[in-house]
């Protein structure tokens, strides 16, 4: 399997781990499987591990990734999602993400490390700690 997803429902946020290169199709399968999860409710958090992979999508596949994602604003209503990268190339094509999407209910952020990510998704805890509690 090409990732992992998993709802924290104490700490109301979803992880979704990485585990090898994900397609334009995998990803979209991910945003599908996400909000079916049982217990999944609009406000959830989300935290994108991709330091387990690297990413074959070009700019064009992002592109088309951020017009899913408007599809499914609604479900998620005004919540965070924390990206974390895998490699310079991530790193960019997420920030492309987030100019993209910046007009949706989803305020998106990516981050180099855990540890720049801590705090920003409100939440009280780390996200290392995120990942500690939900385990794979």
């Amino acid at each position: 399997m090409s990732h992992t997803i998993r709802l924290n429902e104490e700490l109301g946020v979803i992880v979704l781990r990485a585990k090898r290169s994900m397609d334009i199709f995998e990803v979209q399968a991910a945003f599908d499987e996400m909000v079916r999860l049982p217990g999944f409710r609009e406000g959830l958090s989300l935290v994108v591990d991709f330091r387990g992979s690297e990413t074959p999508l070009s700019g064009a596949d992002v592109r088309q990734l951020a017009d899913y994602a408007r599809r499914a604003d609604a479900k998620w209503g005004t919540t965070k999602w924390s990206f974390v990268a895998s490699g310079n190339t991530t790193y960019g094509l997420s920030r492309m993400f987030m100019a993209l999407t910046s007009q949706h209910q989803v305020e998106t952020q990516v981050f180099r490390t855990l540890a720049d990510a801590n705090g920003w998704l409100g939440l009280g805890v780390d996200v290392e700690e995120i990942l500690v509690r939900t385990p794979d």
